[in-house]
C-alpha cells in the first residue's frame, strides 16, 4: 500500500503577536503556504495534531483564515483529520470549541476518545464524532490507513496511555496497512519543566499497534526511533523558538512493501526573521562601547539568517554581570538606533543581568527557566511549611503559571494542585 501525506501542528491563528497586525497576517500566511503544499503534493490526507487557534475565543477575520484554507482543501479532496490542542479547547462553560464548529461544518474530522467506566472506548468516525477514521488513500484505494485522535490531556496524558493502550490491544486491525496515532502532547526530556509532556517510555508499548506517532504541542521539531514525529510551529511564538529555524511540517510517503514502511521529510515553510542578539554586559567597559557593541551584534545575527523580504523582529537580550551600574543603560536608546539603522518590524530589549550576589558565579548564564526555577526554590525554602519540597513546589508553581496562561479553567487548576499535593504525600489544605 501507498499514499502520501502531511503533518502539521501547533499553527496559532489569531495570534496578534505584539499587538501587531503584520504578525496577525503572519501567522495566516504560513497555514495558508502550507495549505497549498498539501495541494501541490497532492497528499492524501493532512493531520492536524492541535493548536490551530492560538485562543479558544476567536474573532471572524480568524475564523475566515481557517475556513478559506479548509475549503481548498476540501475542493481538492483532501480530508483534514485533527485534534484539540491545549489552546484549542472549549472554555469549561461551553458546549463545544471552534474544532468542533468546523468538524460540524464538514472542514475537519476531530477524532478523540470516549470513556466508560475507568476505560478508553475507540469508536470509528460516525460523521459526526469518533476515535478513528479508516481512510482509502486515493493513490492506492485497494489499502487502507487507520488514524487515531488523542486531544490534549494535560497532566492526565501520562493516566490516559495505559487506557489506550488497552484499547488498541483489543481493537480489530485486520485489513488495515498502516496506522497512525495523533496525539496532542510532548515528550519529557525535549524541553525542561513544560507543562503537558510524558516520557517516551510511557509510549513504547503503542509501537506495538502504530507505525507513524504524529505529535503536537511542543513547538521544537524532533524525532525518535523513526516512528515519533513533531514538526514544531510554522510561526515564530516565542523568541526562543528562533533557536529552531528547522520548524515545519512533515510530508510522508508511505510504502509498506518498502523498509522502512515511511519516508518523513521535515520542510520549512517560509516565515518573518527573528534575530536574537545576546550581549554579555560584562565584556564592556563603558555605557557607550555597549551601544556600539550591540549594533555591531545585532547586524551579524542579521547576516546569519536566509533572505528574507519581510521585516525581521529583533530582539536584544541583554546578560551578564554588570560592570557598571546597571540602572543607568538607556534601553530606549538601543531600541531606537536598531530601529533607525535597521528598519524592523519591531525591536524588544530583555534585560536578564544580574545587578547582585543571589546566584553563585556563573549561575546567571544558565537558562531562564532554570534561573526561575532555583529562584523560586529559594523562596519556599524559606517558609518552613513548604522547604521539604521546595523542588517539587517550585515545579508545581512553574506548571500553574502555564496553565494560567493556557486559559485552563480555575477548577481543573484547582484538581491539578490537589493531585500534585497529594502525590507529595503531604497533607496540606487546598481550597
Amino acid at each position: 500500500m501507498r499514499c502520501k501525506f502531511l503533518h502539521l501542528s501547533d499553527v496559532h491563528l489569531g495570534y496578534q503577536q505584539y499587538n501587531l497586525k503584520e504578525r496577525f497576517n503572519d501567522f495566516g500566511r504560513a497555514f495558508e503556504h502550507i495549505s497549498g503544499r498539501a495541494i501541490e503534493e497532492e497528499v492524501d490526507f493532512v493531520l492536524l495534531v492541535g493548536d490551530l487557534f492560538h485562543k479558544r475565543t476567536i474573532d471572524p477575520l480568524t475564523l475566515t483564515q481557517a475556513v478559506t484554507m479548509l475549503q481548498q482543501l476540501k475542493e481538492h479532496g483532501i480530508p483534514v483529520l485533527a485534534v484539540e490542542g491545549n489552546h484549542d479547547r472549549a472554555h469549561y462553560r461551553d458546549v463545544g470549541s471552534w474544532i468542533d464548529f468546523l468538524t460540524g461544518q464538514g472542514y475537519l474530522i476531530a477524532l478523540r476518545p470516549s470513556f466508560e467506566n475507568g476505560r478508553a472506548v475507540l469508536a470509528e468516525w460516525d460523521e459526526s464524532s469518533g476515535a478513528y477514521l479508516d481512510l482509502r488513500p486515493r493513490s492506492d484505494p485497494r489499502g487502507v490507513v487507520r488514524v487515531y485522535g488523542v486531544p490534549y490531556y494535560g497532566a492526565a496524558t501520562k493516566h490516559v496511555i495505559p487506557m489506550l493502550e488497552d484499547a488498541l490491544a483489543q481493537s480489530d486491525h485486520n485489513g488495515v496497512d498502516y496506522a497512525i496515532l495523533m496525539l496532542h502532547a510532548g515528550l519529557d526530556d525535549v524541553l525542561p519543566r513544560y507543562f503537558g509532556t510524558v516520557p517516551q517510555t510511557a509510549l513504547t508499548s503503542l509501537r506495538d499497534y502504530v507505525h507513524y506517532l504524529a505529535l503536537g504541542h511542543i513547538h521544537k521539531p524532533y524525532e525518535r526511533d523513526g516512528w515519533i514525529f513533531n514538526p514544531g510551529s510554522p510561526e515564530t511564538c516565542t523568541i526562543d523558538e528562533a533557536d529552531w529555524p528547522e520548524r515545519g511540517y512533515y510530508l510522508v510517503e508511505v510504502n509498506t512493501m518498502a523498509e522502512p514502511v515511511h519516508r518523513a521529510r521535515l520542510v520549512q515553510n517560509p516565515r518573518r526573521p527573528f534575530v536574537r542578539a545576546r550581549i554579555n554586559v560584562d565584556r564592556t567597559s563603558s555605557l557607550e562601547l555597549l551601544y556600539k557593541l550591540v549594533t555591531i551584534e545585532v547586524e551579524e545575527e542579521l547576516k546569519r539568517q536566509p533572505s528574507s523580504d519581510r521585516e525581521p523582529v529583533i530582539e536584544v537580550v541583554l546578560e551578564g554581570l554588570w560592570p557598571f551600574a546597571g540602572e543607568r543603560v538607556d534601553t530606549e536608546r538601543i531600541r531606537t538606533e536598531i530601529e533607525q539603522q535597521l528598519k524592523p518590524l519591531i525591536v524588544r530589549v530583555t534585560n536578564r543581568t544580574v545587578t547582585n550576589g543571589f546566584f553563585e558565579p556563573g549561575e546567571e548564564h544558565l537558562p531562564r527557566a532554570e534561573l526561575l526555577h532555583r529562584v523560586l526554590q529559594e523562596f519556599f525554602r524559606q517558609d518552613e511549611r513548604y522547604a521539604p519540597h521546595a523542588v517539587e513546589w517550585a515545579q508545581l508553581a512553574i506548571e500553574i503559571e502555564h496553565m494560567v496562561l493556557e486559559e485552563t479553567s480555575p477548577q481543573s487548576i484547582v484538581e491539578h494542585l490537589q493531585r500534585q499535593v497529594e502525590e507529595m504525600g503531604i497533607d496540606f489544605p487546598v481550597s
